[in-house]
């Protein structure tokens, strides 16, 4: 009698464990589907360009989720350039990329200056104009132009992450459900042309 408990009992933790270990490998490919449908809409997604403030270019854009390797392989060159900030890809979180533009037009009054070169005053045209964001200098002699161009940016990039919630509409999990990157450039003759983010799974 206590032989058959004991093998009934074997059997019921093994087809428990069986349960267990197969649920397991169900989760785990049902995040790794999920992960593949949002990378596939992500891709598929234009970059969303828009105002705020009036004048402030901003962007939106939905979170690329790669594994480390796969990030090697996709993302070869800027691997590369992290493991040259002497930090290890396998350390990485998260990669964000912001490509912009500037673009100023520029109004200044020349002014009649001297420069001295080789001990000889020289005739020139000084030109300077500017605002908070940017300083342009430039002198002019009958030989050549040379100036200077200070371009000042900033940034604000916020991520937002959307957590499934139980049963679709109860309370949240700690699973991801969509993960968004915002970024608006303060400066007013900067455009957003692009914007990725790329979180590494772990």
């Amino acid at each position: 009698m206590l032989r058959k408990l004991t093998i009934a009992a074997a059997i019921i933790l093994a087809v428990a464990f069986a349960f267990y270990w197969q649920g397991k490998k169900i989760e785990r490919i049902t995040a790794e589907r999920d992960r593949y449908r949002n990378n596939t809409e992500t891709l598929l997604s234009d970059v969303e360009r828009f105002r705020v403030a009036d004048s402030l270019s901003a962007a939106r854009v939905q979170s690329l989720e790669l594994s480390i390797s796969e990030y090697r392989r996709f993302r070869a060159e800027d691997a590369a350039m992290i493991q040259s900030l002497k930090k290890r890809n396998n350390d990485l979180a998260a990669v964000n990329k912001t490509q912009a533009q500037t673009i100023i037009e520029l109004r200044s009054a020349p002014k009649d200056t001297t420069i001295i070169r080789d001990s000889v005053l020289v005739p020139a045209v000084a030109v300077h104009c500017g605002d908070a964001w940017f300083d342009f200098n430039g002198v002019l002699t009958a030989d050549e132009f040379t100036g200077t161009l200070v371009n000042r940016d900033s940034l604000l990039i916020a991520e937002t992450v959307q957590y499934k919630r139980f049963l679709g509409f109860l309370w949240k999990t700690k699973q991801v459900k969509a993960r968004e990157m915002n970024a608006v450039s303060k400066n007013p003759h900067t455009e957003i042309l692009g914007l990725e983010h790329i979180v590494i799974e772990k």
